[in-house]
């Protein structure tokens, strides 16, 4: 059903796990990040095409949309993968610097990428859009209240989009995935869900039935029980 991707934040973590889960499933990918060595690497190892951008400057994030457009011929799936939180710190101590680049990439980006998705995918009748969100939208965590906030007001963008791209034919799922052992964490995390597993998840939306459609997902590693 399902023959193309563009997926963001493609070069560590979730996104460079799962570029490699769908290249190995026979999609046709188109990957990006800012690192042109590490997105290099991975389009040598998996075949996948891309490019670098900013996604913090929006006339990147649309020109990055168009490039994988017009490359794959047309994006059958976008998944709204990047996302950081640069320091975790007390509301008190953080600046607005911190909040602007946090909004900028971590829910600005995704509207501007979901708006143009959905502007090619409701003429066609067809298409995917995957939100990757957080537990941490969920439980609002202290000192990261920057990255909760922007992450749930993703989530709320993600089920305002669910509402009404579905009507049209598209299916809009909005993931909340719990700890996962990424280059994200100062320090390794073994006890967390490895990327790999993550990846695996993912994917297997795209491969569900034509009528049943996943609206929202919570998954967690074994030992978190919230």
């Amino acid at each position: 059903m399902y023959e193309t991707v563009l997926i963001t934040g493609a070069t560590s973590g979730i996104g460079h796990a799962l570029v490699h889960d769908l290249c190995e499933r026979g999609y046709r990918v188109y990957a990006t990040g800012r690192s042109e060595a590490a997105l290099a690497e991975l389009m040598a190892a998996t075949g996948c095409l891309g490019s670098t951008a900013d996604l913090t400057d929006p006339p990147q994030a649309m020109a990055l949309y168009q490039r994988a457009r017009e490359t794959l011929g047309r994006v059958d799936v976008l998944i709204n993968n990047a996302g950081a939180n640069p320091r975790k710190a007390p509301i008190a101590d953080t600046t607005l610097e911190e909040f602007e680049l946090q909004y900028a990439l971590n829910l600005r980006a995704p509207y501007l990428l979901g708006r143009e998705a959905l502007r090619e995918m409701i003429p066609r009748g067809n298409g995917y859009i995957i939100n990757v969100v957080s537990t941490c939208a969920l439980r609002h965590p202290t000192p990261m209240g920057i990255y909760s906030t922007m992450k749930s007001g993703l989530a709320s963008l993600s089920q305002v989009m669910m509402k009404e791209a579905q009507p049209h034919g598209i299916k809009v799922s909005t993931l909340y995935p719990g700890g996962v052992d990424t280059p994200f964490r100062a320090e390794a995390k073994p006890h967390y869900m490895q990327p790999a597993s993550v990846a695996t998840t993912i994917t297997t939306l795209l491969g569900l039935p034509a009528d049943v459609i996943v609206h929202e997902m919570t998954f967690r590693p074994p030992f978190e029980l919230e």
